[in-house]
């Protein structure tokens, strides 16, 4: 087991019994949507860019479950949004595309937690932005679809942190961007709605890295896009808001292929951040439906939480968009 499951491992509580629903947690210290978010091998969240107000920013914050407080740590080098991020199994954090300063971007950026510092890393091989992001159960990390300049594409590209490299793979059936993405704990990649060719779409799709190809699944029960996903630590799927099922939320079960309605957000919420937390719940922040919030809200599965051993299954946590 390698330090990043250890650490999640050595976090979890086993035997909790809980209730399904939503609790609201400390706001993030200002308003924030088209950012990032992941959460890091010691339990904390790492949120990064987006919109402050009307403004794009640079800013980031890591917030703490143990203490539920938010804590400034060193900006992104610019400021930038609808990028993708994911944590690494080595704990680092990377940051690849989206709008920089203003321009599309191929940008990619490397945040160590224990330096507090951000490295470039090999770009990607094209600008890329509102695109799908989740770290693999081999250490690399998946990028799909998203908009290259102004059109949308298909195109999937593998990065290894080992080499620092881009490695092309099987595209995504059609053009997609504005979807959720997150990888399961048997290692596939599970790809929720977006726009789809250009329209709004409740199409679901599993990439499977050990034959490098991709599944329909059942889809979504109502088209959505900047919505947001996480994996949770009994395998499922949890997709949270998004458009125009703003307030919606749903649990998808990847061993029987088949979607359940859980409890609505307190609010309507897109464009949103959302990822896995090592105590089970998930954690959201930050709003763009409508007025732009601040507010954070933690999701509770609810029944009893058994974490499942190995790395793969741990990489729900990481494997946030």
């Amino acid at each position: 087991m390698d330090a990043v499951a250890y650490a999640l491992a050595s976090n979890v509580l086993a035997g909790i019994t809980s209730t399904e629903g939503w609790t609201a947690k400390t706001a993030l210290p200002a308003t924030r949507y088209s950012h990032r978010q992941s959460t890091l091998s010691d339990g904390k969240v790492l949120v990064t860019g987006g919109f402050v107000g009307e403004s794009p920013t640079a800013d980031v914050q890591s917030y703490d479950p143990a203490t539920n407080a938010w804590t400034a740590k060193t900006a992104l080098p610019a400021n930038r949004y609808s990028h993708g991020q994911s944590t690494l199994s080595d704990g680092k954090v990377l940051v690849t595309g989206g709008i920089v300063a203003g321009s599309f971007s191929a940008d990619v950026q490397s945040y160590d937690p224990a330096t507090n510092a951000w490295t470039a890393k090999t770009a990607l091989p094209a600008t890329r932005w509102s695109h799908g992001q989740s770290t693999l159960s081999d250490g690399k990390v998946l990028v799909t679809g998203g908009y290259f300049g102004g059109s949308p594409t298909a195109d999937v590209r593998s990065y290894d942190p080992a080499t620092n490299a881009w490695t092309a793979k099987t595209a995504l059936p059609a053009a997609r961007d504005r979807h959720a993405q997150s990888t399961l704990s048997d290692g596939k990649v599970l790809v929720t709605g977006g726009a789809v060719a250009g329209s709004l779409s409740a199409d679901v799709r599993s990439y499977d890295p050990a034959t490098n190809a991709w599944t329909a699944k059942a889809a979504l029960p109502a088209a959505r896009y900047i919505h947001s996903q996480s994996t949770l630590s009994d395998g499922k799927v949890l997709v949270t808001g998004g458009v125009a099922m703003i307030g919606t939320v749903y649990s998808y079960n990847p061993a029987t292929n088949a979607w359940t309605t859980k409890t609505a957000l307190p609010a309507q919420r897109w464009d949103h951040g959302q990822s896995t937390l090592s105590d089970g719940t998930v954690l959201v922040t930050g709003n763009g439906a409508g007025s732009y919030s601040a507010d954070v809200q933690s999701y509770d599965p609810g029944g009893i939480f058994t974490p499942t051993p190995g790395r793969a299954a741990l990489l729900g946590y990481l494997a946030a968009t």
